[in-house]
């Protein structure tokens, strides 16, 4: 029985990537549960026809975007410190889970692409978003087809380049992708059409353009000599995001001490903890 209950804990407490580590089917358990658990929500859904969070629409809802933007962006940064196990241990999880199912990425991915990311930060063949000098071409080119190939590559560094894993990586990424349409169906339901498209979907394309501009800005995007690296920004909008999201762009703070849930605030917390220590 304790060996049980430890397993479960350890089922969701413990980070995707070292379950993935563990077991090259991580994904087809995971993806595969919220696909189930996304299609029964659904039918329930459909059947029940509860009534949507937003029935009667008023256009003045529309200037609720802005928060709802902003609310995008925070839990995009919560999911980031999630990475990094810079919530309680027991909650941790917990919350990189419900914030993905937010932003619809779901935790798995987010956070073993940015554990890859941080072993390869700027190595243009292995880093899942590494910088191209212009921001369009990285917003189509790195973000939207080279964080899946990393992914993939992930998966051959830890199990190995084999045909039998190229085709469970071609399967794989079906089954993830098809998993967003159950979860974007079941948003679509529980907000009714208007707030899903005049609200819920602005954000979400806001917001992903907003992830991919801080990966690229805050890894020295603008050096002319392509001096790309992780860099503190803190200057014009840079710092009142730094204000409002908890030091997102301190980026160099960040990969100095990833441990640390505000970058802004590196210097002072270690300081803390070192008084602690002594």
């Amino acid at each position: 029985m304790t060996t049980l209950v430890s397993g479960f804990v350890h089922s969701v407490t413990a980070q995707p990537s070292v379950q993935y580590r563990r077991n090259k089917w991580f994904y087809f358990l995971y993806d595969g549960g919220y696909l189930a658990g996304l299609i029964a929500l659904d039918v329930w859904l459909l059947a029940a026809h509860p009534q949507p969070l937003v029935g009667a629409w008023s256009w003045s809802y529309l200037g609720l975007l802005p928060l709802v933007i902003y609310g995008h962006i925070l839990l995009n940064v919560f999911i980031h410190n999630c990475c990094h196990g810079n919530f309680p241990r027991p909650i941790n999880r917990l919350i990189g889970e419900i914030a993905g199912l937010v932003v619809i990425t779901r935790y798995a991915s987010w956070e073993i692409i940015h554990q890859r990311h941080h072993r390869h930060s700027d190595d243009p063949e292995k880093d899942p978003h590494h910088v191209l000098p212009s921001f369009v071409r990285f917003l189509y080119e790195t973000m939207l087809f080279n964080v899946e190939r990393q992914l993939q590559n992930q998966a051959y560094d830890q199990f190995g380049d084999t045909p039998e894993n190229r085709k469970r990586e071609r399967i794989r990424a079906v089954l993830s992708f098809a998993t967003m349409l159950p979860l974007l169906l079941a948003w679509y339901l529980i907000l009714g059409p208007y707030a899903f498209f005049f609200l819920f979907v602005p954000a979400q394309a806001v917001g992903w353009v907003q992830v991919a501009h801080f990966n690229w800005a805050t890894h020295n995007a603008y050096s002319e000599p392509a001096d790309y690296r992780p860099v503190n920004l803190d200057h014009g909008l840079y710092w009142l995001g730094n204000r409002i999201w908890f030091g997102l762009y301190m980026h160099g703070n960040h990969h100095k001490r990833a441990n640390v849930f505000n970058p802004a605030k590196m210097d002072e917390v270690m300081a803390r903890r070192a008084a602690m220590r002594s």
